[in-house]
């Protein structure tokens, strides 16, 4: 059975058990500590059998976050996939969904160990626009820049909610910075790491996810990478970070 959040039936509970050193999870805690069950944009559910919770739902807008577990009635969760309308849904990878999108996967990477960081760059917590237009000249084909407004309006939300962070390096203009995706109590998915095309291969990028590492498993905090299948495994590996599972994306 899946049942929706709201007013006579707080949720919050069963998103702060089953997200404990969970990259999904800690992308749905992130999400509703953000913008809570009343906004019209979000929702969030659990399903559950006669005696566990068995899969967390969240939503934003038409995109889903999936928190299953090997007891999710997965054809139960794809048929609500299908009826909802999602135009994409990111999951753990070990798990197949029937939701007539088409799949891709990728590695996931963790780390929750303080790395060596022998470069001294200045750091600072660049503006949000600053980022913006750095990440505008990263785009690939693994990296679709999303528009002005929507970036700066959710990321302005959240870092006033302190769900996410921002760090960078300056040398007259910014030309490396470094985002969590999500954070909750115990952990946090990195994204957005950006270095200006013309200032690669300088440290700069190692530099920061080091850096930003170090920050958070200090506070406690399991750090999560989600890759592309092709993308800099060897680099993050490199650096310390180990995999931890696969994701996959519906879309």
């Amino acid at each position: 059975m899946i049942k929706l959040a709201g007013d006579d039936f707080n949720i919050e509970h069963f998103i702060n058990t089953m997200s404990v050193k969970n990259p999904f999870g800690c992308r749905i805690s992130s999400l509703y500590n953000t913008y809570d069950y009343h906004l019209p944009f979000v929702d969030y559910w659990i399903q559950a059998d006669n005696h566990r919770c068995t899969s967390v739902i969240a939503r934003l807008e038409t995109s889903f976050i999936l928190l299953l577990t090997d007891y999710s009635d997965l054809d139960e969760v794809s048929s609500f996939m299908r009826v909802s309308g999602a135009a994409s849904i990111i999951c753990d990878g070990k798990y197949t969904l029937n939701c007539g999108l088409n799949r891709v996967e990728g590695p996931i990477l963790q780390s929750d160990s303080v790395m060596e960081n022998k470069e001294i760059f200045e750091v600072i917590k660049p503006e949000v626009k600053e980022v913006y237009a750095l990440i505008s000249k990263c785009t690939s084909k693994n990296f679709a820049v999303p528009s002005y407004e929507s970036f700066t309006l959710d990321v302005s939300h959240k870092l006033n909610k302190k769900t996410v962070r921002l760090y960078g390096v300056k040398q007259s203009e910014l030309v490396s910075c470094i985002m969590t995706l999500a954070e909750s109590s115990d952990s946090a998915v990195l994204g957005a790491l950006a270095t200006d095309p013309e200032r690669r291969n300088m440290g700069y990028g190692a530099f920061l996810i080091k850096y930003i590492n170090n920050v958070l498993t200090r506070e406690g905090k399991t750090v999560f990478l989600h890759r592309a299948p092709d993308e800099n495994i060897e680099f993050y590996n490199k650096l310390g970070f180990k995999v931890y599972g696969f994701w996959a994306e519906y879309k």
